[in-house]
Parts: C-alpha cells; structure tokens; sequence
C-alpha cells in the first residue's frame, strides 16, 4: 500500500510565495538602481581625481611655470581637453606637444575616456578636473570650463543630469545640496 500522505506545497502555497517575492522584488530593484547610478558617479569623481593628479604631476614634470603662455592668453585660466590621451587647450598660445606632456605615463597607455583640467596660470596649479566615460557625460564636463562652473556643480546637479544619461565626474568633488 501507498502512503496517501504525499508530502510538499499545494499550488496556492506557491503562488502566495511567488507573490511575495514579486513584491519584494518591485520594491527593492528601484532602489538598487540608484546604488548603481550612485557607484558610477562615485567612480567617476575617483576618475577626475584621476585626472587632476596626472595634469598637475605632466605639468610640474614639463616645467610649467617657466612656459610661456603667450599675449593672446590674457584669462588667468587654461583648459586642457583630453579626447584618450590627445591633449587640446585653450587660453594658451603655445603649448607642449601630447608627448612632451605624457599623460599616458599617467593615466596609462590604454586611456581612451574624456577628460578636461582647469589651470591656473598665476598659481602655476590645476584647481579642478572633470572626467567622463561616455559622449554625453564628455558633453556636460566640456560645459565646464572655469573654476566658477565646476564649482557650481551640486551633487543633485550631477545626479539629475546622470538619470539623464550623463554620467561624469568632477574634482573637488561637488557640493552637497541643490
């Protein structure tokens, strides 16, 4: 004879377990996804960081403060733009070439991201850097060309434009607030 007591769930069972995870589920991943869009800022400030000390470190090691920076250049500022490790600037006259700066003994061989570095050219200093992996963050960070721009970036500044799609970093890092 067969035992009648067959052991396991009946179907409501499952479908009550099923039904709570569901939930769980609409609940969590919302939330999860902003952690991630948090971790690519994150990483992306670390890669401005990035930036900032292997322009300051080219620049120091290339002898900046005795480059002449020309008198078409009468701002106080210079941009220096990296599309992978090809350097544009602007606010200078005569610059360095992308090898007597070498960045890729900076940033590595391999850079091929967005980068942009604002200069000081009294202080002979960078003072902010932005970064960017993709063409709409590079969009925004060339936005950025003075001091007074990047420091005008709040954190809820850079979080709405990366729930627009544009993920990008800068540094010093932004301020809190809106």
């Amino acid at each position: 004879m067969r035992n009648s007591k067959v052991k396991g769930f009946t179907l409501i069972e499952l479908i009550v377990v099923i039904a709570i995870i569901g939930i769980l589920a609409a609940i969590l991943v919302p939330s999860m996804l902003g952690y991630v869009r948090n971790a690519r800022i994150s990483s992306a400030n670390a890669g401005a960081k990035q930036i900032h000390t292997a322009v300051s470190s080219a620049l120091t090691q290339l002898g900046i403060s005795n480059w002449d920076f020309g008198e078409e250049a009468k701002t106080k500022e210079a941009n220096i733009t990296l599309t992978g490790l090809t350097v544009a600037w602007s606010g200078v006259t005569k610059t360095p070439s992308d090898s007597a700066l070498d960045l890729g003994a900076y940033l590595g061989e391999s850079f091929t991201d967005y980068g942009i570095a604002v200069f000081n050219k009294e202080t002979y200093s960078v003072y902010h850097a932005g970064y960017a992996t993709t063409s709409s963050g590079q969009s925004k960070i060339n936005e950025l060309t003075t001091e007074a721009k990047m420091a005008a970036v709040t954190e809820s500044k850079q979080k709405q434009d990366a729930k627009d799609g544009a993920i990008y970093g800068i540094y010093p890092a932004p301020k809190v607030g809106s």
